[in-house]
C-alpha cells in the first residue's frame, strides 16, 4: 500500500512537472524565431495558458529533468528484445503480462462466464491479441515528444525528438479538458504499446484553438508495476472495443 500512495504523489508532481516543461519548450521555441510559423499571439496565448497551469509546480521542475535522463538512457537491460517485429505471439504475451498487473476482482464476471476453471487472463490475452493484433501492426509510429498541426495541416515547430527508442500505438487513454473563451487544454493519461511489447505511461498536454493544435508528451514510466496503470481496466476494454470497431470498419481508432 505504501508505495501504491507514494507511486500516486510521484505521478502528481511528475504530472505538473512536466505542464511546466512544456511551458518550458514554448517558451524556447517562440524565442528561437519560429513562433512566426504560428504568429505570436498564437504562442502568447499558449505560453499565458501553460503558466496559469504550471504556477503551483514551478518548484517541482527536477522531477521533469530526472524522468527525462530516465528516458533518453541506453536501452535497457531489462526491455525485451525485438527479434522480428511485432507478432500476434508477442501481442498476447503482452497483453497477458498487463492483465496480471490488475486485480483479480476485474476478471470475476469473465471467470464466471468461462466456467470452466480457467484462466480469464489468458482467456482475455488470447481473444484481445487476435482483434487488436493488425491495427497495432498497421499503427506503430515514431512518436515525438512535441507535435502540432498549425491549422493548415503544417507542424508549427521542427519536430524531431522521438519519445520512445522503438515505434508505437496508442492503446488507451483518460483525458480531462479545461476550457475557456479562446483555447482548450487537454491532460491525457496514455498506454501506449511499443514494437518490442512493452507498455508505456505517458502523459500528454495537449493546446488548441479551433484551429491549430500543440501537444507536448512526456514519458512517466515503463508499466512494470500495479500502480504504474495510468487508466482503470474498464477504460481499457472500452479503447480495446473502440479499436475493434475500428478495425472493422477500416479507420483509426479514436481514443477515448
Amino acid at each position: 500500500m505504501g508505495n501504491s500512495v507514494r507511486a500516486v504523489i510521484d505521478r502528481e508532481y511528475r504530472f505538473v512537472a512536466a505542464l511546466s516543461a512544456f511551458m518550458e519548450l514554448l517558451d524556447k521555441k517562440s524565442r528561437s524565431g519560429k513562433e512566426k510559423r504560428m504568429g505570436k499571439k498564437k504562442v502568447k496565448a499558449m505560453l499565458s495558458a501553460a503558466a496559469v497551469m504550471t504556477a503551483a509546480g514551478s518548484g517541482i521542475f527536477c522531477a521533469w529533468k530526472a524522468g527525462r535522463k530516465k528516458k533518453m538512457a541506453e536501452v535497457r537491460a531489462d526491455a525485451p528484445d525485438l527479434e522480428e517485429g511485432l507478432t500476434e505471439e508477442k501481442v498476447r504475451e503482452s497483453l497477458l503480462r498487463l492483465f496480471w498487473l490488475y486485480e483479480d476482482c476485474e476478471f470475476d464476471d469473465l471467470a464466471e462466464f468461462l466456467g470452466d476453471g480457467s484462466d480469464p487472463r489468458e482467456y482475455a490475452a488470447e481473444n484481445y491479441s487476435g482483434q487488436l493484433f493488425l491495427y497495432l501492426k498497421r499503427n506503430m509510429t515514431d512518436v515525438m515528444i512535441l507535435e502540432g498541426d498549425d491549422g493548415t495541416g503544417k507542424e508549427p515547430f521542427s519536430m524531431t525528438d522521438e519519445l520512445f527508442h522503438y515505434p508505437a500505438c496508442m492503446i488507451s487513454c483518460r483525458i480531462e479538458e479545461l476550457l475557456s473563451d479562446n483555447f482548450t487544454l487537454c491532460l491525457e493519461n496514455e498506454i501506449w504499446m511499443l514494437e518490442n511489447g512493452e507498455f508505456a505511461s505517458v502523459y500528454c498536454v495537449s493546446l488548441t484553438n479551433g484551429t491549430g493544435r500543440l501537444s507536448y508528451r512526456f514519458l512517466d514510466t515503463y508499466i512494470k508495476n500495479p500502480w504504474d496503470i495510468p487508466v482503470s481496466f474498464d477504460d481499457l476494454e472500452s479503447s480495446f472495443a473502440k479499436i475493434a470497431e475500428a478495425v472493422e470498419e477500416g479507420r483509426v481508432a479514436e481514443l477515448p
